[in-house]
């Protein structure tokens, strides 16, 4: 099993929609400081379901909505998707497993599981 893909939108620095596609074995993400490469492994942890804003580095869980930038209105919402190849069928699900958070700024929050 291994991480395919992630797609994230209005997470963090990421207020566009944004998809990274994952290969099995090592895949390494590099770019220079402020760039949005931890924001990236916050979403994966956070899609997983973690609970405490200071483990994706915040204060309230709402701080993983994109806040707006100079010319970018703040997002409404934070989604963020895992899809999963499991052709090995570790998880019993199909041979894709996808797995998909969404935070609304009101603090209504859902998780799919497919």
């Amino acid at each position: 099993m291994h991480l395919r893909s992630i797609t994230i939108k209005g997470f963090k620095s990421f207020p566009d929609r944004t998809r990274l596609e994952f290969g099995p074995g090592v895949s390494v993400i590099v770019g220079p400081n402020g760039s949005g490469k931890s924001n990236i492994t916050d979403a994966v942890l956070w899609a997983l379901g973690e609970q405490s804003p200071l483990a994706v580095r915040g204060h309230s869980m709402q701080d993983v909505i994109f806040g707006g930038a100079p010319g970018r209105q703040a997002a409404t919402s934070a989604t963020v998707e895992l899809l999963l190849d499991d052709s090995e069928g570790v998880l019993g699900l199909g041979p894709e497993v996808s797995i998909t958070r969404t935070l609304e700024r009101n603090g209504d929050g859902e998780y799919r599981i497919a």
